[in-house]
């Protein structure tokens, strides 16, 4: 069940990118002061996330993220910068501070992800 009929690929048109983004489809809290929204990440790439989300933070605004890798145990949490918005339906976020631990585990997922033949939708 989705939140919003809309597509991430609708959405997110034909931008030339300088990472490629890996679907993930996981959930994600996002932690700014004493606000708190549960999201589910779409993608993710080795600079950050977009989050599906029934509310959104401002741009520019810096939060924290608690998301989880499928087939990892690990819980990352982290620092990130709201870098765009379209209001109560997508958040695109940078990561700003990874632990050191965190990045390979990120770079190892995306590397198998994009090992893998795609399923036709």
């Amino acid at each position: 069940m989705s939140i919003y009929p809309i597509r991430v690929r609708e959405w997110a048109g034909a931008e030339q990118r300088r990472h490629k983004r890996i679907l993930l489809r996981v959930p994600v809290e996002c932690q700014s002061g004493r606000e708190t929204i549960q999201g589910k990440a779409e993608n993710i790439s080795p600079n950050g996330l977009l989050i599906r989300a029934t509310k959104t933070f401002a741009e520019d605004e810096e939060i924290t993220l608690r998301f989880a890798l499928p087939g990892i145990e690990q819980v990352i949490q982290c620092r990130a910068h709201v870098a765009h918005v379209v209001p109560d339906i997508f958040m695109g976020v940078e990561f700003l501070e990874l632990s050191p631990k965190v990045i390979p585990l990120i770079e190892e997922f995306i590397a198998a992800a994009l090992n893998k033949p795609e399923k036709p939708s």
